[in-house]
């Protein structure tokens, strides 16, 4: 005699099944179809067969005679039926999760998704809008990278990306950036102790019992996870560029690259913000460091900006000095050796014949502003039709360096962009992909002549949490 035990499917739920019993239906069921990558270690398929793997198989120790031939007959018709009574249970139990996988075929407004929608840059016509919703682009398959690039042309054999840039076919790649999904909404629906914890209140404390269902999923949006969704650049010659917003300055590192108007950048070469608790001899001697300064600005160019008008006489002799002067046998240093912040960036544009290297000097706990644009009252004049009049500030202070767009009224008129892509990687033999970069609401990228735009839908970040007057009301009455 022997049994034959098979594994049963079961459905999850977000909360644990002893908090149903709290009487808190905070969230609805963990559903299938929403969260494919985690219901794979909790959903098996049973498998109807002998196979340990699959069964758990208890025999006795009675030795069995072997059967005739009728008496197999009438055993192996009735484990057929068996098997067709398990397939046809089998059946009814993965009928709902199909018709759930056909309703998420479309886009659920209740529930938190995001817009994506791709146009030309100085156009109001949108030519494509994806939704983003429960880890995928509606209508396409589960993806932890979801691709962007060039549309596939008919002699190509290559796969389509799941969203495709209609403009500038010369500059966007076959795949040219990705989204990460791996930490977005089933990350988010993730059982966490701050939500163990906060379920486990209702059961331990009376006064939370009494709180209203809106404050708990008040408390509750507080204390889940956040979906988080990432956009990495796929080692692009072209590149993929983040816009930065007049509201939203953004901080400079070493190695960033920009870009304004139509086609000028520049980039970090040398930065300096804070002072570093190293051992490094640091050199207090000022003629020195006007001595540096100058020979960067004979040898390569350098403009320099930010100094007082008594720091410009200084460095005014030590240039009169170095040309009148042989004292290129003095002993060179570096301006990072010295304790002041600067930040030093190049142009490297077709539209500048040559490059242009200017270095920003600041005082610590001090607020520095150097403007850039064709006006003449920009400390940086970039004389270019594309370039707006006061085309971006880069401003020092709280001892570091950010950069935003426009002249602190009006954004300008192409916008400022910083780059994914770090300009110290981008020449290199192999194919490195940027960082990931978090995506924020309302966030522009532009990748060629195309731009993509992100807008949050229900996700409760458009607007800052408050407890309104409901909410508190709701407190008052439960205190």
């Amino acid at each position: 005699m022997s049994f034959q035990l098979y594994p049963k499917p079961f459905q999850f739920y977000y909360y644990l099944p002893y908090i149903q019993q709290l009487g808190v239906p905070m969230m609805n069921p963990y559903n299938f179809n929403n969260y494919p990558q985690q219901m794979n270690s909790f959903y098996y398929q049973p498998t109807i067969g002998n196979s340990s793997q699959n069964c758990i198989v208890i025999e006795d120790d009675n030795i069995q005679h072997p059967l005739n031939q009728n008496q197999s007959q009438i055993i192996q018709t009735q484990s057929n039926r068996e098997q067709n009574t398990q397939q046809e249970q089998q059946m009814i139990i993965e009928q709902p999760i199909k018709q759930q996988i056909q309703q998420s075929d479309q886009l659920n407004e209740n529930e938190p998704h995001i817009r994506i929608s791709v146009f030309k840059q100085h156009s109001s016509q949108i030519d494509t809008e994806y939704i983003l919703q429960y880890d995928r682009i509606l209508g396409n398959e589960y993806k932890k990278e979801i691709t962007i690039g060039r549309k596939k042309q008919q002699d190509e054999q290559s796969e389509n990306c799941d969203i495709y840039l209609p403009h500038g076919d010369k500059n966007v790649e076959k795949l040219h950036c990705k989204l990460l999904t791996e930490k977005g909404f089933s990350y988010s629906n993730l059982l966490t102790k701050s939500v163990l914890l906060f379920f486990s209140l209702f059961k331990s404390k009376k006064y939370a019992i009494k709180l209203p269902f809106s404050v708990k999923k008040h408390i509750f949006s507080f204390i889940k996870e956040k979906p988080q969704f990432y956009i990495t650049d796929n080692a692009t010659k072209a590149g993929t560029f983040i816009k930065i917003k007049k509201d939203n300055s953004k901080l400079m590192q070493l190695h960033n690259t920009y870009l304004i108007g139509a086609d000028t950048y520049f980039h970090v070469m040398e930065i300096k913000t804070k002072p570093t608790q190293t051992k490094i001899k640091r050199i207090k001697d000022q003629n020195s460091f006007y001595y540096t300064l100058a020979k960067e600005h004979i040898i390569k160019g350098t403009k320099i900006h930010g100094l007082s008008s008594e720091e410009s006489e200084l460095f005014n002799n030590q240039v009169n000095e170095f040309r009148t002067i042989d004292l290129r046998r003095k002993v060179s240093h570096k301006l990072n050796q010295y304790d002041r912040p600067f930040l030093k960036f190049a142009f490297n544009s077709p539209s500048i014949n040559q490059i242009q290297s200017h270095i920003f000097i600041a005082n610590y706990n001090q607020e520095f502003v150097f403007k850039i644009g064709r006006s003449q009252e920009c400390d940086v004049l970039v004389n270019i039709n594309t370039v707006s009049r006061r085309q971006a500030q880069i401003v020092y202070k709280n001892n570091e360096w950010f950069i935003h767009d426009g002249g602190g009224v009006r954004e300008s008129a192409n916008g400022t962009w910083q780059s994914l892509q770090n300009y110290s990687l981008r020449n290199n033999e192999k194919k490195v992909q940027s960082k990931p970069r978090l995506i924020e609401d309302q966030m522009e990228i532009k990748i060629s002549e195309n731009v993509i735009k992100f807008d949050f839908v229900n996700f409760g970040i458009t607007k800052k949490r408050k407890l309104n007057q409901a909410l508190f009301q709701d407190l008052l009455q439960s205190l």
